[in-house]
């Protein structure tokens, strides 16, 4: 199965299995699985528990093997303990995609390290495209897909986030809606164990309805693959990220969060140059430009037409635009002529 092929099945599943979700309303795996039900995914869900008969109103089965087909997708909100356990019994039933919610692995040390270690032998041993561990999920808002802990209120749209925090994945989704910005997926990688940026990178690149693709990054283990597919991605759709590793404080806080390795800030400045990728320095930055290059056609040339209702705006935006290397050219007599129809005469 290829990369694309086993990414496709987690992001379009007619089927989803869930892990940890119960009726008690204060777990997060019931809050999980209560919005995947909320946000409208018309797939079947099956929710898995030892103990109910029902969760949330839907028959639970006690195990992964009481499921009467192997479902697309398989959702883990479990103690991490008890993860790998369950992931070869996933493995052994045929699932071919886990995401794995829960944390404590890379990200809390030596003990942690091992631990992922064996989940990653599980995954190859059973052909399994595994997501995580220690992330919040995966969306997919044209068909309601949304395995994480929020409800998006907005339309599905052309922006993808791939992004190495949960939060920057998931709890943007009001502040995008009141921005009128849609989303298309979220990707929130976090270990990355298995799938990494990169493997998403190429996989949106051709995903139809992803307009612009969104980054949030603390650190890139192969750096010859993100580049490769860095290339690939921007050569078929914008292509923008923040990178929060390049200082002392931004690097020890992403290691502690998802084990990742940062690197200077000059060679992330240099690789993004390189492969195509439009930097910005802040979130709010990141969403804004992911939002206006979903919606705007590339550009077939450097020409550029500044329309303002101020002189000095103008004439500042002029400039920047020419020290930027865009050409400002003199509009035509005939087309001040048509533009002038519409504008007061001062």
């Amino acid at each position: 199965m290829t990369q694309a092929t086993s990414l496709s099945r987690v992001f379009n599943p007619r089927s989803v299995a869930f892990y940890g979700a119960s009726n008690n309303p204060m777990t997060m795996g019931t809050a999980q699985l209560a919005t995947l039900m909320a946000q409208g995914y018309q797939g079947k869900i099956y929710p898995i528990h030892p103990k109910e008969e029902k969760v949330l109103g839907r028959p639970a089965y006690k195990t992964i093997s009481e499921l009467p087909e192997i479902p697309d997708l398989t959702v883990m909100v479990l103690p991490t303990k008890i993860v790998l356990g369950i992931l070869e019994e996933c493995g052994r039933a045929g699932v071919k995609a886990v995401i794995v919610v829960s944390g404590g692995f890379r990200e809390i040390g030596e003990s942690g390290v091992n631990l992922e270690r064996e989940l990653v032998q599980i995954a190859r041993k059973y052909d399994i495209t595994l997501i995580g561990p220690n992330c919040i999920g995966i969306t997919n808002f044209n068909i309601g897909l949304n395995t994480t802990y929020f409800h998006n209120p907005g339309k599905s749209g052309g922006i993808t986030i791939i992004s190495q925090s949960g939060t920057y994945s998931c709890q943007v989704y009001d502040y995008l809606k009141d921005l009128g910005a849609n989303l298309s997926h979220t990707v929130s990688v976090g270990n990355s164990a298995i799938t990494d940026m990169s493997d998403f990178l190429y996989y949106f690149a051709d995903e139809p309805t992803t307009k612009s693709i969104a980054l949030y990054i603390e650190g890139i283990s192969n750096g010859e693959k993100f580049i490769r597919a860095a290339r690939y991605a921007s050569e078929r759709k914008p292509v923008v990220a923040l990178y929060v590793g390049g200082t002392p404080a931004g690097a020890r806080a992403g290691l502690s969060h998802t084990g990742a390795l940062a690197g200077k800030d000059s060679v992330y400045e240099g690789v993004f140059k390189q492969t195509g990728i439009i930097r910005t320095d802040n979130f709010e930055e990141l969403l804004d430009l992911a939002w206006a290059l979903a919606l705007l056609p590339p550009a077939k040339g450097r020409k550029i037409c500044v329309l303002t209702n101020s002189g000095g705006p103008g004439a500042s935006m002029a400039d920047s635009c020419a020290r930027a290397g865009l050409e400002v050219p003199l509009l035509s007599d005939e087309l001040q002529s048509k533009i002038h129809r519409v504008l007061p005469s001062t």
